[in-house]
């Protein structure tokens, strides 16, 4: 499975499913420069992205853009990314819009973006070169935009849009991945889990007790999907999708998988990533984290919060498992791939110390 869950073996390989060629990267990008009648006046520079196609290009009619093509997974995922962009508040910084729409290549369906390119770069490049000072400020300023994004009430419509889900009426394990990042409701993590212990070298036992504490961590389980009870979380928070200008400002990037859902799962990815960097000795998210948790206390107060935290984690970490299922037992598997994740949650042995703010962190 791919980084977004459809199932060619490479971005380039030659069939897709049933014997369609499927698209190359040049391909990609040749139908979209067709279909939204660009004209780059200098070579495309591809920058890495784990589930999209991304250029910077110079456009004849446009300037200066970055173009994203989302080619795997549920690709209406760019159509909602655009209808939020356009209608969220001043407030909430994030790059300007300046075309989207479909297209096909060989038969199979491809979404794309428009915005114009910012001047700065990741934080996430920025960060170790900041003093202290500016760290504070970035995570003060990115705070301020969560909880503004956070309290914002979608239109009714836009609400309904960005629940929808259409990918997933086949119910398959491609679908399941492709459809959000988070894999919630439990049932869509329950049957990853069950579908990761049937492949070759799947631990049936591990993901037996993976599906029990799903079951478990999910009840009473934190509602998703439901406009009457939360707003729109960003959903895929962490340093490589906030954008450091050379003034200090900070916007968000990249609401491909955004959803209406709690503030709470926010934190998922950084709580990954903070425990990456704990087990490594390294500080970078635990750090990030504590600096968020000053400038935005309420996030991490919410009910049960630390459960929720650790169940979120999970169920993404199975998912991890669902695009890369081990290919041998798990000694023999890099230390950072998910299935030891999966292991030491399950274990009772996640968060590694020190990794998370202490409200984050369920007794065991």
């Amino acid at each position: 499975m791919s980084a977004s869950g459809t199932t060619p073996a490479s971005p380039d390989g030659p069939l897709y499913p049933g014997g369609m060629t499927f698209p190359t990267m040049p391909e990609r990008l040749k139908h979209v420069c067709s279909a939204a009648a660009l004209v780059p006046r200098t070579a495309p520079h591809r920058i890495e992205s784990q589930s999209n196609d991304t250029w910077v290009l110079d456009d004849a009619r446009l300037g200066s853009v970055v173009l994203r093509i989302c080619w795997r997974g549920d690709v209406s995922r760019m159509g909602r990314e655009t209808a939020v962009l356009e209608r969220l508040p001043d407030t909430v910084r994030r790059p300007v819009v300046v075309g989207h729409g479909d297209t096909t290549a060989h038969g199979h369906p491809l979404s794309y973006s428009l915005t114009r390119r910012l001047t700065g770069q990741p934080l996430e490049d920025a960060w170790p070169a900041l003093s202290t000072a500016e760290r504070r400020s970035a995570i003060r300023r990115t705070a301020s935009m969560l909880r503004a994004l956070h309290r914002w009430v979608p239109p009714a419509e836009l609400a309904d849009g960005v629940c929808a889900r259409p990918g997933l009426a086949a119910g398959t394990a491609d679908d399941l991945v492709g459809a959000d990042i988070a894999p919630l409701p439990v049932a869509r993590a329950v049957a990853l889990a069950e579908h990761v212990a049937r492949t070759p070298h799947g631990d049936a036992g591990l993901m037996s007790a993976a599906v029990q504490l799903l079951r478990a961590l999910g009840d009473p389980e934190p509602a998703v999907d439901d406009p009457g009870r939360h707003g729109l979380i960003h959903g895929d928070l962490n340093l490589s999708n906030l954008w450091w200008a050379p003034d200090g400002t900070v916007s968000l990037m990249d609401f491909e998988w955004t959803r209406i859902a709690p503030p709470s799962l926010e934190l998922m990815r950084m709580c990954e990533y903070a425990d990456d960097d704990a087990v490594n000795e390294a500080d970078t998210y635990p750090s990030v984290l504590r600096l968020l948790e000053t400038e935005y206390p309420e996030l991490f107060r919410a009910e049960d919060i630390a459960r929720h935290v650790r169940l979120y984690v999970l169920a993404y970490s199975v998912r991890a498992l669902a695009i890369a299922p081990p290919d041998g037992p798990a000694d023999s598997l890099p230390s950072g791939h998910a299935v030891h994740r999966v292991r030491r949650i399950v274990d009772g042995r996640w968060p590694a110390p020190g990794a998370l703010p202490d409200s984050l962190v369920a007794a065991v």
